[in-house]
């Protein structure tokens, strides 16, 4: 019996429909959008800003050291290098721990894998940080004999460095984070009761002025008055008001130029900078605004500012 039971959780652990939240990348990846923000980009951008901040500090330290760092870098070279040494061996010992520690727990769940992946690359990060910084101190004994006769406009183009890198360090974190939506690949409609397609995504006679053809940017779902309307994925309430044609409606930004937006609501229950989880309670479905015939609920989907069919990510 033990044996049935520990092959049950076995499977369930390695059975790949995931019961995890998923990010934004696995919505990006299904309408087949290219990433935004190039990864690649930020990264070159964040090498190169790197360098150029890294040369200017090196020629500032020609100037301003070259006095004391004579006294104290010929006295403590050697010191300073192995401080360097040995903390960069031991950060080196902890990755090798804790690769086998990851690879021992391959089975575990997904947070506990993604949060030894995060301290992996925190510990490998801090190594590269390190070597730099050992390099540097070895430039700067090399160069403590040199004088750099322009300091202050060094020291100028080094604080303007250290703010754009400060910078480019977050554009890159940004590129290379997805934020959780929540379920991607299963969804519910974002309504507490069955509901329908009753207007699909795209070209469709014009409900109001029958003699006209219009573009619908979004899908209008059933939905009986007041029925409660919930958040299809997690975000932040980027906007919530009224508007002549859409009535009610509310803006929930996902990250990652992720948005959706319902519409002819009968009351909303958020408000800005709110944050929301997938399936939490909004709004409530309504009739409102000029271009509603009938109690409904419009759900547009918007990916870096266009509009794509909503009804993709239903099953």
């Amino acid at each position: 019996m033990k044996k049935i039971i520990i092959t049950v959780i076995i499977f369930i652990i390695c059975c790949p429909i995931s019961i995890y939240a998923e990010n934004a990348s696995a919505l990006l990846d299904l309408y087949g959008i290219e990433k935004l923000v190039s990864v690649e980009t930020e990264e070159k951008l964040l090498q190169d800003i790197t360098k150029e901040y890294y040369s200017v500090q090196t020629e500032i330290n020609k100037d301003e050291m070259v006095e004391k760092a004579i006294d104290i870098y010929s006295t403590n070279y050697e010191n300073i290098l192995s401080e360097y040494d040995s903390e960069i061996n031991t950060l080196k010992q902890q990755l090798i721990e804790l690769k086998t520690t990851i690879y021992e727990n391959r089975n575990n769940t997904v947070e506990y894998l993604l949060e030894l992946d995060s301290e992996y690359k925190s510990i490998q990060l801090h190594i590269q940080d390190l070597l730099k910084e050992r390099k540097i101190q070895v430039q700067q004994l090399e160069l403590l004999s040199f004088d750099n006769k322009n300091a202050q406009e060094m020291e100028k183009k080094s604080k303007q460095l250290k703010s754009k890198l400060n910078s480019q360090k977050k554009a890159y974190e940004k590129a290379i984070t997805y934020p959780e939506l929540g379920d991607v690949n299963n969804l519910n409609y974002p309504l507490n009761k069955s509901s329908h397609v009753t207007s699909g995504f795209g070209t469709r006679t014009d409900p109001i002025e029958k003699d006209k053809i219009q573009f619908h940017n979004g899908i209008d779902l059933s939905a009986a008055l007041k029925t409660e309307v919930t958040a299809l994925f997690n975000g932040t309430v980027e906007k919530a008001g009224h508007s002549d044609a859409l009535g009610y409606y509310i803006i929930l930004n996902h990250g990652k130029g992720i948005r959706t937006i319902y519409g002819h609501l009968n009351h909303y229950i958020v408000s800005q900078g709110q944050q929301v989880n997938q399936y939490e309670v909004i709004a409530s479905s309504g009739n409102s605004g000029s271009r509603s015939t009938g109690p409904h609920l419009h759900l547009g989907l918007y990916i870096n500012g266009e509009a794509v069919d909503p009804s993709k990510v239903f099953k």
